[in-house]
């Protein structure tokens, strides 16, 4: 039997026949025309995820009013003028054997209207976005029918424009429907207020019964909801029990099952690692339990195979993957195929969230996303000689890229394993080690000489004599100078990613402990071939070279997840920080998680405070010379900052005729960086 055999099976939504049950859920992306039409940039996006085997697309919110937009190249199916470019859209979607859906919506208090016009924002109340923060106007009762209206004429329009059905957005307290539904954002007292089950929910069902007057019975409408709110007065279960069933009434023929409110993005809407696989299907249970439409559920289902678990254990019927389909538009593929091992496999790294707030989105561990024409990795029609020196993931792409399009590709890490910088990374934080799995495995299945334990010298250089040398070795770590900085007590993080690469300096090797030499030594010979992240976190709950009283001194995101790694083994950590800015890599979604995590683990972080001297028994801070305190710790770390290793590169420019340099060797960067320059220097060979 296929392991996935039921994710696998056709199902039916109304009159709407789906292949399998894998949902691209919709997820805001801004690749759209300013003019408000899908952008190529977004058809192309698409079409790789419908080429890529999914059973049903969900497209991004397009709004029933042009003049309230959602971002600033949103869609929009607000007039009959936008029905000839969707219907560019959908026939590319059927092209390749998928359905899509439009998530359709008004953005109601989430509006940019007032940037575009003089008209502002509108809601139930006068409540203030959490995304742009203005304040909305309050709907007048006389104007409700208009937007009922321009809610079913926009479905009109995507039904004549070919869509196979539509999704309405009413969860999270956001949007129009949503903030009308929820008692959390809906103050009003009239006929549509918050204050009652049943005005609350009169917008959404006069909503859906407008639409089923205007399109044919067997055009299939979903309704997306929050199980849950988790806010002050929020929404419960028991209240979308009792909806659910109206709803079908009503003329709703799926329903897709989410959680959360847009003010708590930090729990539950898009989420990190903390939290559980399939953390909403106990929600989609409770609905199937009360309808007889199928419940899609999303939240945190990243492995298909998660996805059959809940299929089979009759929690849902429909499996929605968001993220995942970012990281591998080939996934459906490679999953029903068995190839699981080939997945390029969300992180959970909500750098999707943090690019969205920078501009357009991407994603960290596939720089193809939303660059489908540009980054096409065609095949050569010259291959080149292409050495990569260093093995962390900025090399391993390249090399990836270069040999998937025909060029001969040697790599060589002076390490014994491969990984680079992801591999402390991963130990700290386990989500981090997909990645470095997947880039393992492809470069075991590409015509791609990886050479270990291998220094790279002027000598080798000339003796390969390459067409191409790509430089990917990495950052260095430069410490500030402290007093005490000296003591056996103290360990810098350049130490800690010598230990773990087993590339050890002298100086290092001197000032560590005898126990920490034999570690040192161990991994620097044959052991080093068999360390691994899953292995090291293993052996660091059973034992570290480290006293139960850490100070880290240092605020970057390592720096953070250290603290929490430190932490979750019972070790009482203080972290301090010169700057007022922590982990400044991130976007404050990501920055408020870790802060969250750091307070539930009891970790005492301060900012703005400088480490005055380290002692043999703690350190000495202020926050200024007036104000010293002693702070007792056995361990003290300080973190140090990456700063760009690049010596070596003058020396290739004179050996090898074309050199790039990419990667933290270029300067600090994330997974993100270190994949999206690999895969880009490698396609332009």
């Amino acid at each position: 039997m296929r392991e996935c055999e039921k994710l696998f099976s056709p199902v039916s939504i109304g009159g709407m026949q789906l292949k399998n049950r894998l949902v691209m859920s919709p997820m805001t992306t801004d690749y759209g025309n300013e003019d408000q039409t899908p952008s190529q940039r977004l058809i192309d996006y698409l079409s790789a995820r419908a080429r890529g085997g999914v059973g049903l697309i969900t497209a991004e919110v397009c709004t029933v009013d042009i003049k309230h937009r959602y971002l600033q190249r949103s869609l929009t199916l607000g007039g009959d003028e936008y029905i000839g470019f969707h219907k560019v859209l959908t026939d590319e979607i059927h092209r390749h054997g998928a359905c899509i859906q439009p998530q359709i919506t008004h953005p109601g208090p989430e509006s940019l209207s007032a940037f575009f016009s003089s008209e502002p924002a509108i809601g139930p109340s006068p409540v203030v976005s959490p995304v742009w923060g203005g304040v909305c106007r309050e709907l007048e009762v006389r104007e409700i029918p208009v937007i009922i209206d321009q809610y079913a004429e926009a479905v009109l329009r995507a039904f004549k424009a070919g869509y196979d059905g539509v999704e309405l957005h009413a969860a999270h307290s956001y949007h129009l429907l949503g903030s009308f539904l929820s008692p959390w954002r809906n103050k009003r007292r009239d006929e549509y207020g918050g204050h009652r089950f049943e005005t609350r929910s009169r917008l959404l069902l006069e909503v859906v019964a407008a639409i089923r007057e205007r399109v044919p019975r067997a055009f299939p409408l979903t309704v997306r909801l929050s199980g849950y709110e988790r806010a002050p007065g929020g929404l419960d279960v028991d209240e979308i029990q009792r909806l659910a069933p109206m709803l079908v009434e009503a003329g709703v023929d799926a329903f897709h099952m989410s959680g959360g409110v847009s003010d708590r993005l930090v729990s539950q809407i898009v989420v990190g690692g903390q939290e559980p696989i399939a953390y909403n299907a106990h929600i989609a249970e409770t609905i199937k339990q009360v309808v007889d439409v199928p419940v899609m559920v999303v939240g945190r289902i990243h492995d298909p195979r998660e996805g059959e678990k809940v299929l089979q254990a009759n929690q849902a019927d429909l499996i929605v993957m968001g993220r995942p389909f970012l990281a591998d538009a080939e996934l459906p593929n490679k999953a029903r195929a068995g190839k699981f091992d080939d997945i390029r496999y969300c992180l959970s790294c909500e750098n999707c969230i943090d690019a969205m707030a920078r501009g357009t989105l991407n994603c960290a561990v596939n720089a193809s996303t939303g660059r489908e024409n540009e980054l096409d990795y065609a095949r050569t029609a010259q291959a080149r000689k292409v050495m990569i020196i260093g093995g962390g993931p900025a090399g391993m792409e390249a090399a990836r890229v270069a040999s998937l399009r025909g060029h001969h590709v040697s790599l060589y890490e002076q390490q014994l394993h491969l990984g680079g910088s992801v591999v402390l990374a991963s130990t700290v934080h386990k989500d981090n080690e997909p990645i470095l799995h997947y880039l393992k495995k492809q470069l075991s299945d590409l015509p791609v000489k990886v050479y270990l334990g291998k220094k790279v010298d002027e000598d080798l250089i000339r003796e390969v004599k390459p067409d191409v040398a790509i430089l990917a070795t990495g950052a260095k770590l430069v410490t500030q100078s402290i007093p005490g900085d000296h003591l056996p007590n103290v360990i810098t993080g350049q130490m800690l990613r010598e230990l773990l690469k087993g590339d050890v300096s002298p100086e290092s090797y001197r000032r560590f402990p005898w126990l920490l030499k034999m570690i040192a030594l161990c991994s620097s010979g044959w052991a080093g071939r068999f360390i691994n992240p899953a292995r090291l976190r293993m052996l660091t709950r059973i034992w570290m070279p480290l006293g139960r009283r850490i100070v880290i001194i240092g605020g970057d995101l390592a720096a953070l997840e250290l603290a929490e790694f430190l932490a979750a083994r019972k070790r009482k950590i203080y972290l301090f920080e010169t700057s007022n800015r922590l982990a400044p890599e991130v976007g404050k979604k990501r920055r408020a998680e870790h802060m969250d995590k750091l307070d539930r683990l009891g970790v005492v972080v301060n900012s703005g405070v400088t480490v005055r001297e380290i002692t043999p028994t703690g350190v000495i801070i202020s926050a200024s010379k007036q104000h010293e305190k002693h702070i007792a710790a056995d361990s003290v770390i300080v973190a140090g900052e990456p700063v760009a290793a690049s010596e070596f590169l003058e020396k290739l420019e004179a050996l090898v005729p074309e050199v790039h340099a990419i990667g933290d060797c270029t300067g600090l960067g994330l997974i993100v960086k270190a994949i999206d320059q690999g895969s880009t220097v490698a396609n332009q060979l």
